[in-house]
């Protein structure tokens, strides 16, 4: 049951790290086509978009691995 609950929780901290990184990149790139930021921000949205994303699997690994977010090997 600790591996489930464990598995869980690493699948909402994918979640949240999804929305964390995703959403501020989004908004990114569409602030640089409506041309309210300059085009130089796609390369911020670019980085942030990235790292999101290999937090996002990082995470999605451990939850069906069942690890918990915090620690490196199953309890």
């Amino acid at each position: 049951m600790r591996n489930f609950l464990d598995g869980a929780a690493s699948f909402c901290a994918a979640l949240l790290t999804l929305l964390i990184c995703g959403i501020p990149a989004w908004f990114t790139v569409q602030a640089v086509r409506t041309e309210a930021a300059p085009v130089w921000a796609y390369v911020a949205a670019g980085f942030l978009a990235v790292i999101g994303i290999i937090l996002t699997l990082a995470f999605a690994r451990k939850g069906l691995a069942g690890i918990a977010p915090t620690r490196q090997r199953r309890r």
